[in-house]
């Protein structure tokens, strides 16, 4: 395995186990478990993806304790809040509660939610990428360190056991999610790599980091983030008058791809464009690239609207969960890709899209469903896992027959994370609130782990802030994506854009072996917010900072990370203006104040003299 990892294999076992559906619930599958002894003092850092089911917690980390009387459980998968959320329940109150999805019409399918809340750090089951970190101490008093990675994330239950002689760390498949009539093979089991050694969790980190890099598309690694515009600014209130006049704008800032999203087709499920649009999907696609830039466009494909032809003719096709058809996001249904028939409709509508001219497939919503259904092609009893073999089955057969489509995962905030998602995808959203803090904090929590080119980064409007201050944190890592009303934005507005694009272009190239970090600060630092990029090499590095009204006038100070020890003189350099100065290292150290006279944006940059 790359990067000292090595994938943990076991033979998979069940202390009960029924191939009656109707009988108590058998018990989880254990996959894989690694035992290391004398380890104690132990925690683990979790990274919670962001979901519509926890909107204000998105990609914060938290170093949770792990002792005898407290065990960890991290959930991962599609679906981890929400099966978080019931399983500290049961937890707590000693019963076994299927997994569920809310039913009716106050739901809208982004809230999976049936039961509980989002977990809390004193809960045994947290939400969780599919790799975490964990630091101890040995029986020799030594640090040691262990970084754990999931191949797939499938609903998997990480359980971290600690006792009086170590801890044992083990993977397993929950009753609700997976009961098979009989186990598969080891190797079609999801995974489990790990890597252990003297360190802490920083040292864990950074063995994660090289694991994710080497785990990125090579496409996605060896070329900048894009910059991006999305009409989801309007919503799905588009039409083919307002889709020209934005193409014509993000033509003219110089965007690189430009994506028409949800608003665009007949019928969720078919995949075919508006009547109004001249020539389907390729007429669209002739607009874009007449203005030189490449079409992207959303696609909710594993799911189908009630009325649309797919669902209609093939209502045999859809996810059924608990019996029953889901109603998922937009009020649709879910089409069961571990189902052949439905996964080979949807690669084939893929396919047609592709050979229409669309360039960037931005994929949404439910792709990954659950389903009982006892007449499809895959066992009942493992339905949601038929279905993640069958999405990137569709995904791998559409990378091999168009070499040059580049494909975004924008489902729920970017989940599930692991390495299968990483694997198969471009870049993955960021965050789905499309707002500049939220964007920074999730560049923070995913920067930690992933490049900062692969992170895409919505930008809606924010009429109340200052325009350079929602501008910042844009401009470091990518992609950068605009999804505001371009055509309605003033010459000021687009004055700043331009200047915006100009040091977002320069410096984007930093994003490819370069990470999201917060900048070091001293001072009165209450509002006043920032993102930087890891140093280079020579030590040139961007740091952007958004200044708010409660900072006015505030005394702060920058202090770049400097590793370059040797080098006595420095450009300072404001990338708004691009009045320079020199400086000596000394004065580095001392800090850079920031301009604090007004809420504003700031951008600055140092390098070498």
């Amino acid at each position: 395995m790359p990067h000292g990892f090595e994938r943990i294999v076991a033979h998979p076992e069940r202390l009960a186990h029924s191939a009656d559906q109707s009988a108590e619930p058998p018990s989880d599958t254990i996959v894989a478990r690694l035992r290391l002894d004398g380890w104690h003092d132990v925690t683990v850092r979790v990274l919670h993806p962001f979901t519509w089911d926890a909107k204000f917690r998105g990609f914060r980390i938290d170093e949770l304790a792990v002792t005898p009387a407290r065990p960890r459980t991290l959930v991962s998968g599609a679906y981890s809040v929400a099966d978080a959320a019931v399983l500290n329940v049961d937890d707590a109150r000693g019963t076994r509660t299927p997994f569920d999805f809310p039913e009716g019409e106050m739901h809208d399918g982004v809230l999976y939610r049936t039961v509980g809340h989002s977990p809390e750090p004193h809960e045994r089951y947290q939400d969780a990428a599919g790799w975490c970190t964990v630091s101890a101490t040995d029986a020799d008093g030594r640090a040691v360190a262990l970084a754990t990675a999931l191949d797939r994330s499938d609903c998997v239950l990480l359980d971290l056991l600690a006792d009086d002689h170590g801890l044992t760390v083990q993977t397993r498949l929950p009753w609700q999610t997976f009961r098979p009539a009989e186990l598969p093979a080891t190797d079609a089991l999801p995974g489990l790599l790990v890597r252990h050694g003297h360190g802490d969790h920083e040292t864990a980190e950074a063995w994660l980091r090289g694991l994710l890099a080497a785990t990125v598309p090579s496409r996605a690694s060896t070329a900048p983030p894009p910059l991006i515009a999305d009409t989801w600014g309007f919503g799905t209130d588009i039409d083919p008058e307002r889709v020209t006049a934005f193409f014509d704008v993000a033509a003219d800032l110089g965007v690189e791809v430009v994506t028409v999203d949800k608003g665009w087709e007949d019928h969720v499920g078919d995949w075919n464009a508006q009547s109004g649009y001249a020539g389907g999907v390729a007429g669209i696609a002739a607009l874009a690239h007449d203005r030189g830039m490449k079409l992207g466009l959303w696609v909710g494909a594993g799911n189908a609207a009630p009325d649309s032809a797919v669902a209609t003719a093939h209502p045999d096709w859809l996810a059924t969960w608990n019996g029953r058809p889901q109603m998922v996001s937009h009020r649709n249904h879910s089409l069961c890709l571990g189902h052949e028939p439905a996964r080979d409709h949807v690669l084939a509508c893929l396919d047609r899209l592709v050979r229409d001219g669309v360039d960037w497939l931005l994929h949404d919503f439910e792709t990954i469903s659950r389903c009982d259904a006892a007449h499809h092609t895959h066992d009942p009893g493992a339905g949601e896992a038929a279905g993640v073999t069958g999405w990137y089955h569709v995904l791998a057969t559409l990378r091999e027959r168009h070499p040059n489509l580049l494909i975004e995962n924008c489902w729920n905030g970017g989940k599930p994370l692991d390495l299968a998602m990483i694997a198969h995808h471009d870049t993955t959203i960021g965050d789905d609130w499309c707002r500049s803090e939220e964007n920074r904090l999730a560049a923070l929590g995913l920067g930690v782990y992933l490049p900062s080119s692969w992170t895409s980064k919505y930008m809606g409007d924010e009429p109340h802030l200052p325009l350079r201050a929602q501008l910042a944190p844009y401009l470091v890592g990518g992609p950068w994506i605009l999804m505001g009303d371009l055509p309605g934005w003033s010459a000021a507005q687009l004055a700043d854009m331009r200047r915006a694009i100009a040091i977002y272009r320069e410096w984007r190239t930093a994003a490819m072996d370069a990470r999201a970090v917060p900048p070091v600060l001293s001072g009165s630092t209450a509002g006043v917010t920032g993102l930087a990029y890891s140093p280079r090499a020579d030590g040139a590095q961007l740091a952007t900072f958004a200044v708010a009204e409660t900072a006015v006038r505030a005394t702060v100070h920058w202090h770049p990370v400097i590793m370059t020890s040797s080098t006595e003189a420095w450009i300072v350099r404001d990338e708004w203006s691009g009045a320079e100065q020199r400086v000596a290292r000394a004065e580095l150290d001392a800090g850079i104040p920031l301009d604090t006279a007004s809420a504003d944006g700031l951008a600055l940059s140092v390098r070498p003299a």
